[in-house]
C-alpha cells in the first residue's frame, strides 16, 4: 500500500471531518451502509445532524492476480432531514495493476436522498449520485454514478435492491466507458425481541466487468453488523465470486468499525 496515498487520503479526509460540526448522536447496526461489511445498502440515511466516521480493511484473494488489501475510510453526515452526505477514499495496495474507475487514492462524493419512508403500499425508496475526483494515482477525468435504492420490510427481514450506473470519465485502455450494477439483499435482526444488537445480511450481486469483452462478476456475500456501544457498530463479512473473468475474487473478507458523533 502505498503510504503517500494513505496519507494524502487520510488527510483529506480528516479536513473535511474537521469542517463538520454537530452534536453526539448514536449509530444504529440496521442502518445499512455500503462496503460496511458488504456492498449492499438500505433505503434510509442517517439522521439530521449524525455523524458517521466509519472505516474498514478489506482483503480482495484473486483466482489469478495478486492478493489485494484496501483500506475503507468514509465520512457520512445528515446535512438534512432524508439527506446524508458521503465522504469516501478508497486506498489499494498493488495500485497501478487496478483498472476500471475505482482507483487508489481517489475522493468520492456522494449524496443519497430518501424520497419516502416504507408505507403498507410501498418499498422505501432512495436515490444515490456520486462524483469519483481523480485524486489518486494513474487516475483521469472525473466519474460519477446514480442509484435506486428500494427497501421493503416483510416481517423481522428486509429486503433490498440496489441498481446503479457509472460513467467513468475517460476509460483507459480496454475499460468500458459505463457499468451496471444490481444487487439484491435481506437483512434480519438476529435475537429479536430478546436483544436488538445484531443483524445478519446476506446480498447476491451481478456487474459488468472493468474491461470491455469479460463475463460479469457475480457473486455472494453475507456479513454481520453488531452494536457494541450505542455510538460504535462493528461489522465483518466474506464473499465469492462464482462467475466472472478470470482474475474474479476467489474469497474477499472484510472487518470495520463505525463510530457516531
Amino acid at each position: 500500500m502505498r503510504n503517500g496515498a494513505m496519507k494524502r487520503t487520510t488527510l483529506q479526509m480528516l479536513i473535511v471531518f474537521a469542517l463538520l460540526e454537530g452534536s453526539a448522536w448514536a449509530l444504529d447496526h440496521d442502518n445499512l451502509d455500503p462496503n460496511r461489511p458488504i456492498q449492499m445498502e438500505d433505503a434510509y440515511a442517517v439522521a439530521e445532524g449524525e455523524i458517521g466516521l466509519e472505516s474498514g480493511v478489506r482483503v480482495n484473494d484473486r483466482r489469478e492476480g495478486k492478493t489485494r488489501v484496501t483500506y475503507q475510510p468514509q465520512i457520512i453526515y445528515g446535512a438534512f432531514a432524508n439527506t446524508q452526505i458521503e465522504i469516501q477514499g478508497d486506498v489499494y495496495t498493488d495500485p497501478h495493476t487496478l483498472v476500471g474507475p475505482n482507483k487508489s487514492g481517489n475522493l468520492h462524493l456522494g449524496v443519497l436522498y430518501n424520497f419516502n419512508q416504507e408505507t403498507l403500499d410501498l418499498p422505501a425508496f432512495a436515490m444515490r449520485i456520486g462524483a469519483e475526483l481523480p485524486t489518486g494515482l494513474d487516475s483521469k477525468g472525473v466519474g460519477t454514478e446514480v442509484t435506486g435504492i428500494l427497501t421493503r420490510s416483510y416481517g423481522r427481514a428486509r429486503v433490498h435492491l440496489n441498481a446503479g450506473y457509472t460513467f467513468v470519465g475517460t476509460p483507459q485502455g480496454q475499460e468500458r466507458s459505463g457499468a451496471y450494477r444490481a444487487v439484491a439483499a435481506v437483512s434480519y435482526p438476529l435475537g429479536y425481541p430478546d436483544r436488538f444488537q445484531d443483524t445478519l445480511i446476506v446480498d447476491v450481486y451481478t456487474r459488468q466487468s472493468d474491461l470491455v469483452g469479460q463475463r460479469n462478476n457475480t457473486g455472494v456475500e453475507i456479513g454481520l453488523r453488531h452494536q457494541l456501544t450505542p455510538r460504535i457498530v462493528l461489522d465483518g463479512g466474506i464473499g465469492t465470486e462464482f462467475y466472472g473473468p478470470a482474475d474474479r475474487s476467489a474469497l474477499t473478507g472484510t472487518i470495520g468499525l463505525s463510530v457516531g458523533f
